[in-house]
Order: structure tokens, then C-alpha cells, then sequence
């Protein structure tokens, strides 16, 4: 820290309950959001309640430190960002105070689903929905005015909210509501700013209201004027029904004001009844220009919500479901996403055949793609759009849709001759762009296809957004219509409002006259400041940082993999049915996000950060939130490989710093199983034994309350080295497959090797185990020891890499060990065979749906039931391959009923769960998934990973058996496995 920051953790050492925090990595985090900007902040605050809010406020207002409200960081106009102190609301005030029967009392770091969750519970909602509802907070809501596709029917937040508890400059609390009118007579001899001084001290809120009043009466005309009813308008401070009859309407100015104004803490907020009908269709068109003048006729039958989107949005769409690619025809040009609510079906029914009715009217040629007015229909149709925007940050090439002119709103009935001029104004740029509107509201997310910015091409860009905006103006629109000024739109605010922009500044001054509060949002002077924060490219040649990179992979790659991260925030949601960072999930907090990951190593390729921050504790503590399970490269819009990065990462603090003893033993389990197998008999008495798990626990590190699985007396490589081992088995035809065993079958089940080897043979596909394989080394990976890993890949790509040459498919029952062969090894080693073996590894479950017919495979399955069974969905299963193949599979035994358990991560992750230090952690990632295998009706276990199953059975003596286990069982050929499915069979220690 410099002495400014250590001066500042010191003064507020004991009174700030909340954490403070001025380390170079942590501030690098939250110097950009998902715009172009960036700014690196003096440190970042996060408050635990209000008066941590009120104490810090105070503070910065005589220290003359500036104050930036944060809530997800997802803002796409840089409105977070600043060089004074972050204030991150979403880290601890998350609480909902309050749920009343029309109104809800929450807390500014809310997220806007989990109120609605909860809302739901008691058949109410808060409308408005900004398309990033999973992760927008409600602070993030009142600081733009967020909205979102029905905002035509629901408004904006700022229709929604009763009162604020407001922060001000000086540190003082208020609750900002409906105010009345006093305007009392200045003192005698006192000027008027004197007095209201006076006042401010005694009782701020009234001096506040007071100037207010004062000020928006003198400037009523000019308000009428320049701020017109016409369009949704959130730029600037929204003036025109701030004052009524004798009466200041306060949160209406204060939402919308980017924490400019004050430092939002709570809000009470109306709720509204859940819709009790709703119905959705999705209509195409062959131009886009039809769909357009469509518009019109759809808004006069009063839709909850109109949507359109251009080809490539819908081309993408096809991409992302094949119902879509079903549904879509390639050659849609447009489409409409057309909403209608009611009391009953019937009347929802009819109210889309008027809609329908309208469009037919303009375009007898639109198809009708799909319909639906049940709630998994609606809810299906409407992922279209949610799916497909983000999916715009995940294009490649040297041109991408970039969020900086994407907030656009126009009166509706000039939507169509804004598009005109506007594409006259892309083609004179030479650019093409995406178009997504909420149509009836006449709002546009239009993003050009632009190169990344650069100090370089920044003046273009600036021109670009100039250009377009003086086409908005002349249209009567709106530089923004819901996602805020921050850095991208604040300096075209002049132009827009001409004669009424200086009032924004005299109100500013009235809340904030130190400027201590965002400073540099909707009050700006800089007419370049569009440009003059642009996230920096990593530096190249003698300029960029020495880094010694340990996986195999160029500078030029891993700064290409970093800059596809453009900061979204999707990665922070917690959204159900999305896997996304179980840290995140248990803790959300910004260095839990994948994309913290990103911003760390970015900070050290564009110099930001000293490269020796990589090996300090710091470092550690980031890495150690994510343990490789692959789901944030799956599920990110932009498909980032965070996973590598943080390999990368932690390969370097390793390097410098050396494993901890405890990863040290849990990386190289696979080196004392041998030894565990030969003396079993006295390893699984120890395993028992409460003194000995005890003493590893404090040598060795590993848990003693985790149920732990027994070494098998031989080891599964050598029962079958005499059989599966014979190399003469390669010769024979059909081609046999190559079986990679992996530790755990070959030192703790060497059931489920042969339960495999058997099922294989049953269905005519002979098996060639190499006897000289080695573990997967997958625990080494991920513990960052790349080093000892490199060694025991390049052993099995030598192994392999011959095998694979001549086409044998090599076929892995454990998915971390199909990971490791294909994902990681191309990674980790240079060796020529590499890529060879990667391209022919295969899950078991995969290989035998693909091989194999559901015919064959069903023909000789006997009944195991009536059975019910839980199945778990290992991550790096995901991460591999979009099926559940063995699921398909036991599906064909008779009356075995499979109950899918989508709970997210087990919290196993290999070595991870079994580490002491990591122990608690892992059970609240798992705690779903022990709670449903505890459900009565649930009698057995299932998954094909080895460490989910230890999870599994972490909280119940219920077995959990692989499900090639109980295919064996069912074709009859290991008929001695069934004992294993009796509760507490599987022998897992406990203490």
C-alpha cells in the first residue's frame, strides 16, 4: 500500500465492520465493468450495513476521497468506475428486510432474481427485467433506472419505488421519499446559501428539498422543453415529474443518477401480482424492414412486451437449441418477440390472434415460427434473447459488436426512419452492426462491428458514436434509454439537452458540492471523456512484462484467450440450471467470479501490476476460489478459458512459492496407492481409526470427517495384466478399444474396471488395457505442481501415442481423466503424439451410444427393481460431452427409475474435498446434493465420477455405484455387485 491507502486503513481500522482493501490485485478486479473502460480505483470498500456506508461517506468527504457505488459491475457505460474508492454493495447487503403486501424493503445489493424468487413465494414480483436479471442487483436497478422488455406495459424502476434510504456527501442518512414544500425566507443578513448551510447541518433532507424546489419552479419551461415525454430517457437527471403540487417527488430524480447523488443503501419498492395469463409468439419475417413498420401495429394492441432482433441475433439462436434450428428457418432476415397478458387463457389467446391479425396486415408473408401461452413455453421463447445477446461478446475475428452506442431510444413511431438514417450513418463508417430493440418501447441495443479500441482507432470510434447520436437527436431520442451515462455517454450530454445541461450541474452541487461522489458521471466538462479510459491492450514486445509461461502455450495465445473476457458478469449469476463458479454461489463476491481470474493476469500482460504479484498470497487466495471443474468455460457466453488461466496462475505462485504439504500429498494420491494396495489390511484399519485420521489431519491435511473409500488388496492393472494387459489382444477384430483405468479404479475399485471390461465384451467390443499406464495426473494439474504433471503426461502420451496413431479409441470410465487426456495434456506437454491421443479419447458412456444401437444395447437387460436412483451430473461429464449417455443407457433397464439430481458442482473436485482447509467448503458447495441422496425415496446412488461419489456418500449410508456397475448387474455378468447396492455397502470410512 502507499501512505494515502495505509493512511486510510488505519483511520478507519475498528469502525468500518466492512472490508477495506488496497492490494494491487483486488483493485485491478474492479477497474472495469462490461464496457470498453477501465479505471484502476485508490481501493475498494465493502460495507456490511448502512452505518459502514454513512462512516465511509463521512470520512471521504473530509479526506476530499471520491465514492463510486458498485453493484455487479455488469454496467456497460463504465458508471462503476472510478480512481477513488468502490463501494461494492453485492458483497454483504443482500438482505430482503421486508415483505409487506404491496411493497418489499431491500437492501442495494439484492440481486433482481432472488427477489423475485422470493416475491413468488406470495404470488407477487418486481416488474422490471434488465435481460442480466440473474446478476443486476437492485442498487445497480436505482442507479440507471434499469427496465427491459416489458417496460412498455411494467415502466422502469423508477415507476416502482416508495422511498430510498439515502447516503449523503457529508455522511448523513436519509429516507428520501415524497417530500413537501416549505421554501422558507433566507435569514436577515444572510445570502441564501448561508443559510441553507445552516439548515443542511440541522436537518439536510429539507435543505436538500428546499434548493430543489426552489430550483425546478424557476426552470419549470425549460425542463417541459428539452425533457418531453416522448421517449424513455434515463441521460442526464430525470427532472420532468420530479416536482409536483407543493411537493418534491425525490426518488424520482434520485434513480437514474449513478450514484452521483448519493450512495443508495435500501429502497422499499411496490410489487405488483404475478400475470396470471401470458402468452408469447414468435414471429419471422425475409427483411427486416416490414418488421419494423410492424411495430406500430402491434404497440396499439397494448402488448406486455415487443422484441425485435436482426438475422444474426436469430442465426446465433439457431446455434444455441436445436428447437431453435427447428424453428428458424436460415433464411429470416427479422423476427418479432411478441408478448400479451390477461385473466384467463382465452383472453391471452385472443389477444395474440389480434397481434397476429395486425402483423399480417403489414406482412402477409411472416411466418408464425412458434407459440405458446404455457409458463415452460413462454419461459422457453423467451431464452431466446437472453440466450442470444450475450452470445454477441463471444464472437470471433478481428471485428466485434462492441457495447459503447448500444442504448439508443427513439420515439417508437420514428423507429423505422431512425434505422434508415442510422444505417446511412454505418455505411458511411464502413461498419455493419447487430440490432436488438425492445420495439415498442423504441428502445435499441445497436453495436457495431468494430476492431478492439486503441489509442490508435479511438478518435474514429468517438466520431462513429457522434455521428449516430446526431441522427438520435434529430429523431427526438435519446442517448440513453436504460443502461446510463458513465464514461461512453456523458460527454454527448450537452448536446443533447443544450440550454437544460446546466442545471444538471447546479443539482449536482446542491447533493454533492465537494464532487465527491462519482465524480466524472453525467457532470463532465471532458469532450473526449467517451475515449479517454479505454481498457489498455497488454503490452508487446520490449515493453510487455517478463512472465515465464508453464503451460504450453505463446504470450500472444494466453493474451488472446485473456482479451475474449470482456468483464459481462455473466459469470456471476446464479441462475438455476447454470453450474456457473460454485464459489460464486456459496459467496458471491467479485474475486469468486470467473472473470476475476481475467482481470488478474490482464492486469499483468497490459502492466498494471507488477508480474511478482503472481507468487504473492494474494494470488493464492484468488486461485484458491476455483478448482478446475470446467463450468466456466462451458457456460460463459464467451466460452473464456478462465480454467487455464487459473492453471497458469497457480503453476506460478507454485513455482515461487512451493505446494503446501497438504497439496503436496493430495496431488500424488495416485503415487501412494501402490503402497496402500500392498499392506490394504492394515491402510483400511488405519482409515477407521479416529487416533490415526486425527493425526493425518494435523500432519497431512486431509480431513478426518470425510468419509474416505478402501484400497483394494490388488490393484485392477495387475488382475488384468495377464488378460487385458496381452498386447496380442490389438490384433484381433473387430478392433478392440484401449481402456485408460485412472487411480481410483485401479487402487480403490477395480470392480468398476472389470464391471466395464465385461460390459464391453457382452456387446462384442474386446478391451486392451495397457499395464504400464499411470494415473490421469489430473490432481496435479489442478494443484498448479506442472512440473511432476508434465512427467506423468508425456509417460502416457508415450504410452498411448501409438495406440491412438493407428486409430484405437481409448476409452475412459472416469470424465476427469477424459479432461485430463484431451483438454489438459495439449496444454501441459509438446509431445508430437499429443493431439493424437486427445482426438481419440472417449467416455465410456459416449463410446457405447455412439457404437451401439438402443436396440443392442437393450437386448439381454434384466429388471433390477422397482428401483429408484439419484444421478448426479459430474461437471467435468459436462465438460466433455452435452449428453448424459449412461443415463440413456440404464433408462433401457427395466423398472429402474431414474431421478436426475441437478444441484449443481458435488464440491468434490477431485483432491479438493478431502484438504482440511477446504472440508467445510465442499460440503456447502454439496449440501444439495447430500440433501436430495438423504430423500427417502431415493434408495441408491449414481454418477460416473469417482470423486462425486465419495460426496454422495458423504451424508448417508446409502451406496453410490457407477452406472456401468449396474448395467453389469443387469446383463447378469457380475452378479456379486448387487451386495454393493445395499446402504452402507461400499465400506467408505468413517470416523
Amino acid at each position: 500500500m502507499d501512505d494515502q491507502q495505509q493512511r486510510i486503513a488505519e483511520d478507519l481500522k475498528g469502525a468500518f465492520e466492512g472490508d477495506l482493501l488496497f492490494d494491487p490485485l483486488t483493485c485491478m478486479q474492479y477497474s472495469g465493468d462490461g464496457s470498453l473502460h477501465q479505471l484502476r480505483p485508490l481501493g475498494v470498500a465493502r460495507p456490511r450495513s448502512r452505518d459502514d456506508v454513512a462512516l465511509l461517506a463521512h470520512y471521504a468527504h473530509d479526506q476530499r476521497i471520491s465514492l463510486t457505488p458498485r453493484g455487479s459491475g455488469t454496467g456497460l457505460a463504465g458508471g462503476c468506475l472510478g480512481t477513488g474508492i468502490v463501494v461494492d454493495f453485492s458483497r454483504y447487503m443482500r438482505n430482503i428486510e421486508r415483505i409487506d403486501d404491496a411493497t418489499v424493503r431491500v437492501q442495494a445489493g439484492v440481486v433482481r432474481e432472488h427477489l423475485n424468487r422470493e416475491l413468488r413465494k406470495v404470488e407477487r414480483y418486481f416488474p422490471p427485467d434488465p435481460s442480466g436479471s440473474a446478476i443486476t442487483t437492485i442498487g445497480g436497478m436505482l442507479g440507471v433506472d434499469g427496465a427491459g422488455s416489458h417496460a412498455i406495459r411494467v415502466g422502469s424502476t423508477r415507476d416502482h419505488v416508495v422511498s430510498i434510504e439515502t447516503v449523503l456527501a457529508e455522511g448523513m442518512l436519509i429516507e428520501a421519499g415524497l417530500e413537501p414544500l416549505t421554501d422558507p425566507a433566507p435569514e436577515s443578513g444572510e445570502n441564501e446559501f448561508e443559510s441553507l448551510s445552516a439548515i443542511r447541518q440541522r436537518d439536510p433532507k429539507r435543505a436538500i428539498v428546499d434548493q430543489l424546489g426552489r430550483l425546478l419552479t424557476e426552470r419549470r419551461d425549460l425542463i417541459r422543453t428539452h425533457q418531453p415525454a416522448l421517449v424513455r430517457n434515463v441521460a442526464g437527471y430525470h427532472l420532468r415529474t420530479v416536482l409536483g403540487h407543493n411537493e418534491i417527488n425525490l426518488p424520482r430524480l434520485l434513480v437514474g443518477s449513478e450514484g452521483t447523488l448519493g450512495l443508495f443503501t435500501a429502497a422499499t419498492l411496490h410489487t405488483s401480482p404475478l400475470p396470471a395469463h401470458r402468452g408469447v409468439v414468435l414471429v419471422l419475417f425475409g427483411q427486416l424492414e416490414p418488421a419494423v413498420r410492424a411495430v406500430p401495429q402491434i404497440a396499439d394492441q397494448q402488448p406486455s412486451a415487443c422484441d425485435l432482433l436482426d438475422r444474426r441475433l436469430i442465426a446465433l439462436a439457431r446455434e444455441t437449441d436445436p428447437r431453435f434450428e427447428a424453428m428458424i428457418p436460415k433464411t429470416a432476415e427479422a423476427a418479432l418477440l411478441i408478448e400479451q397478458t390477461g385473466f384467463t387463457r382465452e383472453q391471452v389467446q385472443s389477444r395474440l390472434r389480434m397481434v397476429l391479425a395486425a402483423i399480417r396486415s403489414v406482412d402477409p408473408s411472416a411466418i408464425v415460427a412458434a407459440q405458446a401461452d404455457d409458463p415452460d413455453g413462454v419461459d422457453f421463447l423467451w431464452s431466446l434473447p437472453y440466450r442470444v445477446v450475450p452470445l454477441l461478446t463471444g464472437l470471433k475475428g478481428a471485428t466485434r459488436p462492441l457495447p459503447f452506442i448500444e442504448d439508443i431510444s427513439i420515439p417508437p413511431n420514428g423507429l423505422g426512419e431512425f434505422l434508415v438514417l442510422a444505417q446511412r450513418v454505418l455505411q458511411r463508417h464502413q461498419v455493419t452492426a447487430s440490432l436488438y430493440a425492445h420495439a415498442a418501447s423504441g428502445q435499441i441495443h445497436l453495436r457495431p462491428f468494430l476492431a478492439t479500441p486503441t489509442p490508435q482507432n479511438a478518435e474514429a470510434l468517438e466520431s462513429l458514436a457522434s455521428d449516430l447520436y446526431e441522427v438520435t437527436f434529430a429523431c427526438e431520442g435519446s442517448v440513453s434509454g436504460e443502461h446510463g451515462d458513465g464514461l461512453s455517454r456523458t460527454q454527448f450530454l450537452k448536446k443533447q439537452y443544450g440550454a437544460l445541461y446546466p442545471l444538471f450541474g447546479q443539482i449536482k452541487k446542491i447533493f454533492d458540492p465537494r464532487d465527491i461522489l462519482n465524480p466524472g458521471k453525467i457532470v463532465e466538462d471532458d469532450p473526449h471523456l467517451s475515449i479517454r479510459h479505454l481498457r489498455p491492450p497488454p503490452l508487446a514486445g520490449e515493453n510487455a512484462p517478463l512472465v515465464d509461461l508453464h503451460l504450453n502455450w505463446s504470450r500472444e495465445e494466453l493474451t488472446e484467450a485473456v482479451e475474449e473476457c470482456n468483464h459481462c458478469g455473466h459469470c456471476r449469476t446464479l441462475e438455476d440450471g447454470l453450474r456457473m463458479c460454485p464459489f460464486n454461489r456459496i459467496d458471491p463476491r467479485e474475486e469468486a467470479s470467473p472473470r476475476a481470474k481475467a482481470s488478474a493476469l490482464l492486469a499483468v500482460l497490459d502492466g498494471s501490476v507488477d508480474p511478482r504479484e503472481m507468487s504473492t498470497e494474494h494470488m493464492k487466495q484468488l486461485v484458491d476460489l476455483c478448482f478446475n471443474c470446467k463450468q466456466c468455460h462451458l457456460e460463459c457466453p464467451a466460452h473464456v478459458d478462465i480454467p487455464h488461466m487459473v492453471i497458469e496462475s497457480r503453476a506460478q505462485y507454485v513455482a515461487a512459492n512451493g505446494l503446501s504439504r497438504a497439496d503436496w500429498v493430495l496431488s500424488r494420491a495416485h503415487s501412494f496407492g501402490r503402497l496402500g494396495s500392498t499392506i490394504a489390511p492394515f491402510t483400511n484399519w488405519a482409515l477407521k481409526n479416529s487416533g490415526i485420521r486425527w493425526l493425518m489431519e494435523r500432519v497431512l491435511g486431509i480431513a478426518r470427517d470425510r468419509k474416505l473409500p478402501p484400497f483394494a488388496r490388488r490393484t485392477f492393472l495387475t488382475q488384468s495384466a495377464r488378460t487385458h494387459g496381452d498386447r496380442r489382444v490389438l490384433s484381433r477384430k473387430p478392433r478392440p478399444v484401449v481402456y485408460f483405468v485412472d487411480h481410483f479404479v485401479n487402487y480403490h475399485d477395480p470392480d468398476l474396471g472389470w464391471a466395464f471390461v465385461r460390459v464391453m465384451e457382452h456387446l462384442g467390443v474386446q478391451v486392451y488395457v495397457p499395464p504400464a499406464q499411470l494415473g490421469s495426473g489430473m490432481a496435479l494439474i489442478s494443484a498448479g505442481d506442472l512440473e511432476a504433471a508434465r512427467e506423468v503426461a508425456n509417460h502416457n502420451v508415450r504410452l498411448l501415442g501409438e495406440l491412438a496413431a493407428r486409430g484405437y479409441q481409448i476409452v475412459c470410465t472416469e470424465p476427469a481423466a477424459v479432461v485430463a487426456l484431451a483438454q489438459e495434456y495439449p496444454r501441459l506437454t509438446d509431445h508430437p503424439d499429443v493431439q493424437t491421443v486427445a482426438s481419440r479419447v472417449i467416455s465410456a458412456g459416449d463410446y457405447l451410444k455412439r457404437f451401439r444401437t438402443p436396440e443392442q444395447l437393450s437386448e439381454g437387460l434384466k429388471s433390477l427393481g422397482p428401483l429408484k436412483v439419484g444421478y448426479h451430473t459430474p461437471c467435468h461429464l459436462k465438460a466433455i460431452s452435452p449428453d448424459r449417455a449412461l443415463v440413456d443407457i440404464l433408462r433401457l433397464i427395466p423398472n429402474l427409475d431414474i431421478r436426475l439430481i441437478d444441484r449443481g458442482c458435488s464440491g468434490m473436485a477431485g483432491a479438493f474435498g478431502l484438504a482440511r482447509d477446504h472440508f467445510a467448503t465442499s460440503l456447502e458447495i454439496g449440501r444439495g446434493l447430500m440433501r436430495d441422496m438423504q430423500q427417502p425415496d431415493i434408495v441408491l446412488g449414481t454418477t460416473e465420477c469417482s470423486s462425486c461419489r465419495i460426496q454422495m456418500q458423504q451424508g448417508t449410508q446409502k451406496a453410490t455405484v457407477h452406472p456401468l456397475k449396474l448395467l453389469a448387474i443387469a446383463y447378469g455378468l457380475m452378479p456379486e455387485l448387487r451386495r454393493q447396492l445395499q446402504p452402507g455397502s461400499q465400506r467408505l470410512m468413517t470416523t
